[in-house]
């Protein structure tokens, strides 16, 4: 018998670009609403990311977040924040990103954030950031 207590894994494990500073605040926001470990985060840009063998590319992970499901299931893009804000106790979010019917809208929206979150974290990230900082203490 082993004296160890058997850590459950998280329901979802979000990939996340940690050279972000838009990313970052709202993976400090969600790890500050994780008291249950739920939720863990896997910061792609890390040396070794590739290696680790989460068998989701680089490349694909800093088009578009992904996360992958406890049973295994990866999800991409809007998905992700509507699994993470359940998660995270947010229902109203998580219940508005996960309609389908705002998905047409949704999706193509947060692909072109995306596409441009460099850009526009260099703008606001950093005060985003530290915002998020001192909200979270």
């Amino acid at each position: 018998m082993s004296d160890a207590i058997d850590t459950p894994a998280p329901e979802l494990t979000l990939y996340y670009d940690g050279q972000c500073p838009l990313c970052v605040a709202e993976v400090e926001f969600l790890q500050s609403r994780n008291s249950t470990g739920q939720l863990a985060f896997v910061d792609i840009t890390q040396a070794g990311f590739a290696a680790a063998g989460h068998n989701i590319s680089c490349e694909a992970a800093m088009a578009q977040i992904h996360g992958r499901t406890a049973d295994g299931q990866v999800l991409v893009g809007v998905p992700v924040f509507a699994a993470a804000y359940k998660l995270a106790r947010l229902p109203v979010l998580a219940w508005l990103l996960s309609r389908r019917w705002l998905m047409p809208v949704l999706q193509p929206a947060y692909v072109l954030f995306a596409k441009h979150r460099q850009t526009i974290s260099r703008r606001i990230g950093a005060g985003v950031l530290r915002f998020s900082k001192r909200f979270l203490r």
